[in-house]
């Protein structure tokens, strides 16, 4: 049976378009792993928020697809979809058509009964001697014990392989590593739809010992060693629920290998194995986290331990998951020791509706410990729900003294609401007494002061580019307000926008770079018509003559300006 023919136009045509630009950017951000296809259907995992398995079926009426994420198990076509249908057309989009027409089922089932039993048993022996799976099952058929079948020897020295290093994987050779690593743990995760996930769970622990080992030897650039661990997670997950783990030893298990890692193996285990813990094991996984952090010592300013980090993160959890924002916040009030411990504590008390608990809070944060914008931002958020907006004017005021920055002046100006004109003198005031700026545009990116940046931005932020034009002459900003100054001018003072663009264009040769060059050759070709209505076209084609002389030597400079038509 033919299958369709499937295009980028054709995938295009399944998803939204919101999501086809986001699966398009996942596909060339390489987000895009352990892709294969086998007869007519490709298979993927996506790198997101979280790892999403990936299937297409290529058929006669067109192209299916499933996706783990939640968006796909409703049947859309999500962004996932789209990154993994690019990256196979991207890889030639080919199937095997002949690989996907097996007989069918119901006739091969006819076929073997017809056959001589001798030899179905020497087929079904020789594939067992291939597949360690299918001859577990069938010892288990024979009266072997199902906990003890599979002989995991050859599957434990294969991970060994594949994730023991005996020296430094560079960048270059990363990939080809984290995709020997997958390929064993696609072995270990067969075992649990075989039936043996005891054994699975067994080997998953084992290869994660061996990656936490093995990471810091890796260059993970892309990311790939956390889409291992995070794919062994998977596994462990799935077979601990395909299983019968005693509840206590799997609780016991989960805390100790969370405590003991450097990659975080086992942090959000909650709520995914409450049910299999049931309630003794959820029991023993409390006491435990519970245990461990109280015998952790008080926390010190500055204290940024991993093990503290990992401790108080599963308690966390803990607690969030069983007694809610109160027993949260009864774990986060034992370790404040900066405003930002405070504003944790605050936003959860916010996000209940608990603005006044939160103000508590926040007056106690600002008050013990150094300034903090976000303290004050979010105290003001609370007053403002109450109505009262001068004390939150106040909160946002004393924001914007400390850092003057257009960001700062707008959320004034939305919190005062009508009392705003009053603020507004005195922040402009402010503004204009910020120290002047040195000379625009540098040859070279020295650092110099910002002069009167924000003012400048403040005043284009309100539409009165007239006063932003003076403030800018006045006392100065950086060099790409002056830019947007320029062009805004363009239309009705060219003669004003002439010199910046020019200015511009020299620092941007004084980078030596090819990128640069182009910048600098879309920055001339802007003043070209400004040079011709201000009827100084001679004096353009003087400058461009002498700027070609004095560089003559770049190669790559003269090149972009031939593009640009200068």
């Amino acid at each position: 049976m033919a299958v369709a023919k499937v295009s980028e136009q054709s995938v295009r045509a399944l998803a939204d378009p919101r999501s086809f630009e986001r699966g398009r950017a996942y596909f060339t951000a390489g987000r895009v792993r352990r892709f294969t296809v086998d007869g007519t259907s490709v298979t993927a995992t996506v790198a997101g928020t979280s790892v999403y398995q990936v299937r297409l079926d290529v058929a006669r009426r067109g192209l299916a697809a499933r996706c783990s994420c939640p968006y796909g198990k409703e049947g859309v076509f999500c962004k996932h979809c789209v990154a993994t249908a690019l990256a196979w057309l991207d890889a030639g989009g080919e199937v095997d058509e002949a690989r996907a027409q097996p007989v069918p089922d119901e006739r091969l089932r006819e076929f073997l009964l017809d056959q001589d039993r001798a030899w179905l048993v020497d087929e079904l022996l020789a594939a067992a001697r291939a597949d360690r799976a299918l001859r577990a099952r069938l010892d288990v058929a024979a009266g072997a014990e199902a906990r003890t079948a599979y002989d995991a020897r050859a599957l434990r020295a294969r991970l060994e392989r594949a994730i023991e290093i005996g020296d430094f994987v560079h960048y270059g050779s990363a990939h080809s590593y984290v995709q020997g690593v997958d390929d064993a743990l696609d072995e270990v995760a067969g075992l649990v739809g075989a039936g043996f996930p005891d054994a699975a769970v067994k080997l998953v622990e084992y290869a994660l010992e061996l990656l936490d080992g093995a990471a810091w030897q890796v260059d993970d650039s892309d990311g790939g060693i956390g889409d291992a661990i995070g794919r062994a997670e998977e596994i462990h997950l799935a077979a601990c629920a395909a299983g019968e783990p005693d509840p206590v030893a799997l609780a016991e298990s989960l805390v100790a290998r969370a405590l003991a890692s450097d990659y975080e193996v086992f942090l959000n285990v909650l709520p995914d194995y409450e049910p299999i813990l049931g309630p003794t094991g959820m029991a023993r996984y409390r006491e435990l986290i519970e245990s461990t952090w109280r015998d952790l010592p008080p926390a010190e300013p500055h204290d940024y331990s991993g093990r503290r980090f990992v401790v108080n993160y599963l308690m966390e959890q803990l607690a969030e998951s069983t007694g809610g924002a109160d027993a949260l916040i009864e774990v986060l009030s034992r370790n404040v020791t900066s405003g930002a411990d405070v504003l944790r504590i605050a936003e959860r008390l916010c996000a209940d509706g608990r603005d006044g608990e939160a103000l508590d809070w926040l007056e106690r944060g600002l008050a013990e410990f150094p300034p903090d914008q976000r303290l004050r931002s979010l105290a003001a958020d609370c007053h403002l729900r109450a109505g009262r907006q001068a004390e939150a004017g106040e909160l946002l005021w004393a924001n914007f003294a400390e850092r003057p920055t257009l960001d700062c002046y707008v959320a004034l100006r939305e919190a005062t609401g009508q009392r705003f004109p009053a603020w507004r003198e005195r922040a402009i005031e402010l503004l204009r007494a910020q120290p002047s700026a040195s000379a625009r545009f540098n040859p070279l990116p020295y650092p110099r002061g910002a002069g009167h940046s924000t003012l400048v931005e403040v005043l284009l932020w309100e539409g009165d580019s007239d006063a932003a034009w003076q403030a800018a002459k006045d006392g100065g900003c950086r060099d790409d307000l002056w830019l947007r100054l320029a062009r805004d001018r363009a239309s009705a003072q060219p003669e004003d926008a002439i010199p910046i663009l020019l200015a511009a264009a020299d620092q941007a040769i004084g980078h030596k770079n090819r990128d640069f060059y182009r910048i600098a050759a879309r920055l001339l070709s802007e003043a070209r018509p400004l040079f011709i209505r201000c009827d100084r076209a001679a004096d353009f084609e003087s400058r461009l003559a002498e700027l070609r002389a004095e560089h003559r030597a770049k190669r790559a400079l003269r090149e972009e300006l031939d593009k640009a038509g200068l």
